[in-house]
């Protein structure tokens, strides 16, 4: 009797009645819901913490190439015997020439073995004129990632976020056993491309949810802290390189921990903001009693949460149908995000903010490798001054998401373009470090500005444009290195302290979305932008006796 009350104090102190007449002319979103239901606590903490989990194994995809790509000392064997070693060829014994003719081009190359018995470069002999092929590996990822960002989001929109996961999961533990066994570099190029794919789709679905799971007070902890397992794991990737010498058997040992992947899927729920956006409410019903369990929150009657839940559903509808009577943009998919000025003005910030900072942690954590004389060593210190960006949410709140993001972007260029005015190895580490932390946060920044201002209905889609930008960063920015590197030692970090001081000025074009609930529709964020008079007429359609089909306004449809 006593939690029935209480149940009922709740849902008055929350809600006014859905069939209350002033009620009805409200934005309902689902955040009120989800947090009048089953609060924030330890059921949001443990399912991101287990969650995020994926975190600490990606590594040995994205980051495995410092180390199964590494390219030790090497010599040209042309002319030699064929069984002669590096060591026993003379010291000024040329690189990518034989011996006394510059002319020619190197067939056969001998490798210093003390450091690595095997990698990708000693077996392909990925060297002189064939380097670029070395690159191309990193990038093939990243150019697959390019496909799996073009789909991610479509995909987990029209099918949900957790058979999407569970798919792509498969894939990358599939892949990641036959990168180990494949014998040429065509093949190995291919699951290379393959990985990337699955593991961009994999990274979006699983970067909605944790914003979607969370409430609107611990948005900005959960989205910023869910990353802090992936530092972590760049350690094992050099642990692991540390033990295991040979190329093929690091990369079966990197595949092992992927059959994790398939047990996150099983506790994994679905997203109830998607259930209901369905209108799957009693499957999203389920969820919330599961966590207001959990957190020992009580939770209030069912028959009120459904219809709260259809008072939800019902004003996304009518917003999307006014949108659609009065402009024709109540559409989804890539047609709304191209039909609305101010989604297609955030999704291209987003993606060039995104393509800079990827662009930049790539080329600032492999080129880490050269602070010191032993490679693993430098992977740990890399992932070491990586750690504290994940604590920045306080920043987030205090300074504000958009705030946050500027002041980290110019902390990194700042960091990068001082690199050329002291040439001291030093002064180049310890800016180096500065820069991989200013990257790192804005890494972590970004994701949560993004998730918080798109709306519910193309939020996967828009992850997926931004993953677009990732991998084209990261494809970038071995070549970036290898073209300008010769021009100077510090070129490359001019050219990426310059691309971010110029995402940081981007990134003003944004909207501050600190404390805001999560926009449902792009009414909504017409709503927040200044342009009220226009949403208020969308809004206002249904109120003006223009009879609204809801029914017509396909919300599964993400094609």
């Amino acid at each position: 009797m006593a939690d029935a009350a209480k149940k009922s104090v709740v849902a008055e102190r929350t809600f006014s009645p859905v069939d209350d007449e002033d009620d009805s002319e409200k934005d309902v979103f689902f955040d009120d819901v989800m947090e009048w239901c089953c609060g924030s606590g330890r059921w949001q903490v443990l399912l991101v913490s287990y969650m995020s989990m994926i975190w600490l194994i990606l590594p040995a995809i994205s980051m495995a190439m410092m180390f199964v790509g590494a390219s030790p000392d090497f010599k040209c064997a042309d002319g030699f015997d064929a069984n002669v070693t590096f060591s026993a060829l003379p010291a000024d014994t040329p690189r990518c020439h034989p011996v006394g003719d510059a002319d020619a081009s190197c067939s056969r190359w001998v490798f210093d073995t003390s450091m690595y018995e095997s990698t990708v470069v000693t077996e392909w002999s990925l060297v002189c004129g064939r380097k670029p092929l070395l690159s191309m590996l990193q990038s093939w990822v990243m150019l697959g990632g390019i496909v799996g960002s073009a789909i991610s989001g479509q995909l987990s929109d029209r099918f949900g976020r957790k058979p999407v996961f569970l798919s792509t999961a498969v894939t990358i533990l599939a892949c990641a056993f036959a990168s180990a066994l494949v014998t040429d570099y065509a093949s190995f190029a291919a699951v290379r491309f393959v990985t990337g794919v699955a593991m961009a789709t994999l990274v979006g679905c699983h970067t909605v949810m944790t914003m979607e799971m969370a409430g609107r007070r611990t948005r900005a902890a959960f989205g910023t802290l869910s990353g802090l397992p992936f530092p972590f794991g760049i350690m094992l990737v050099a642990a692991g390189s540390y033990a295991l010498r040979s190329h093929r058997q690091l990369q079966l040992a990197y595949a092992v921990p992927f059959v994790f992947l398939l047990s996150n899927f099983w506790l994994r729920p679905e997203s109830p903001h998607w259930l209901v956006v369905q209108g799957r409410f009693a499957e999203a019903y389920t969820i919330l009693e599961r966590g207001a369990r959990c957190n020992r929150h009580p939770m209030p009657p069912k028959e009120e949460v459904l219809a709260k839940m259809r008072h939800v559903r019902d004003s996304l509808l009518a917003r999307e149908a006014a949108a659609h009577r009065a402009t024709g943009r109540g559409r989804q998919g890539w047609r709304q995000l191209v039909g609305s000025p101010i989604l297609v003005r955030y999704s291209a910030v987003a993606f060039f903010i995104s393509f800079v900072i990827c662009g930049a942690y790539f080329g600032v954590t492999f080129d880490m490798t050269q602070l010191s004389a032993s490679p693993h060593l430098a992977a740990v210190l890399s992932a070491l001054v990586e750690l504290p960006s994940y604590c920045v949410f306080p920043l987030l709140d205090r300074l504000g998401r958009r705030g946050s993001l500027v002041a980290f972007l110019l902390t990194g260029a700042g960091a990068m373009l001082l690199v050329l005015a002291d040439r001291r190895p030093a002064v180049w580490m310890a800016l180096g470090l500065v820069a991989k932390f200013g990257v790192s946060a804005a890494f972590v920044g970004v994701w949560v500005l993004i998730g918080e201002c798109m709306p519910t209905t193309v939020r996967g889609l828009a992850f997926g444009v931004c993953q677009t930008g990732v991998r084209l960063g990261g494809a970038a920015a071995p070549f970036v290195v290898d073209l300008v590197s010769d021009l100077h030692p510090a070129a490359p970090s001019a050219v990426f302290g310059a691309a971010m001081l110029a995402a940081g000025l981007a990134t003003l074009l944004l909207p501050e979305t600190n404390n805001q609930p999560l926009p449902e529709t792009a009414v909504d964020i017409e709503n927040r932008t200044g342009r009220k008079k226009a949403a208020a007429d969308l809004q206002g359609v249904s109120r003006n006796g223009t009879a609204l089909d809801l029914e017509k306004v396909e919300l599964s449809d993400s094609f």
